[in-house]
């Protein structure tokens, strides 16, 4: 069963060892291990942070893992190096005030694409969704909360607007693949031609 391309999928997960701001602070506090992809109008659109420096993100996997296994009735992973893959299929998104995420999707190969919001100040935009109808694109906007998942059809093309607050909007996004995986896919398959106007 497949997840319908207008279907979005929300969650409160209970997170016991799970602490956003923990999680913050280790983004912040280990910089010199950050890498980044996606220079879109001078942002960074994706910044990559190894497990090791975050291992709380285990507990977001399990439950997304466990969340798509009932919505696709398949055995699914997040990719990530601590599995022994070449690459991490989870980044961080950090949008400054002024700053937003243009539309896009991500890899074809992904059954499923996920957001766990980890800090949503007031006005710093909610996520929108689009799909071409038969009079252009119907779009639609689910609200962005800290504690949040959405998981949804990887091919559906999102987007969040400009961040009108003061603060930081930071969120953690990943792809989830269904078992057994195609060792052949490659971290590279995923570009800035996936972004779009």
């Amino acid at each position: 069963m497949a997840l319908k391309k207008n279907k979005i999928k929300e969650y409160f997960p209970v997170l016991v060892d799970v602490c956003s701001s923990d999680i913050i602070d280790s983004i912040y506090s280990n910089k010199d291990h950050v890498k980044y992809s996606h220079n879109i109008k001078g942002r960074w659109e994706n910044h990559y942070l190894g497990l090791e420096f975050v291992p709380g993100l285990k507990h977001i996997f399990n439950f997304a893992c466990k969340a798509a296994r009932d919505i696709t009735e398949r055995s699914v992973i997040v990719p990530y190096k601590g599995l022994g893959f070449p690459f991490d299929e989870y980044w961080f998104n950090i949008a400054k005030p002024g700053e937003s995420t243009g539309w896009h999707d991500h890899k074809d190969n992904a059954i499923l694409s996920g957001v766990y919001y980890l800090s949503v100040p007031n006005n710093s935009g909610h996520i929108k969704f689009r799909k071409m109808g038969k009079d252009g694109f119907q779009e639609w906007s689910v609200t962005s909360q800290e504690g949040k998942m959405i998981l949804f059809d990887s091919k559906i093309e999102h987007a969040v607007p400009i961040n009108k607050s003061n603060k930081n909007r930071i969120s953690l996004a990943f792809n989830l693949y269904s078992l057994p995986l195609d060792m052949s896919m490659d971290a590279n398959n995923y570009s800035s031609n996936k972004f779009y106007s």
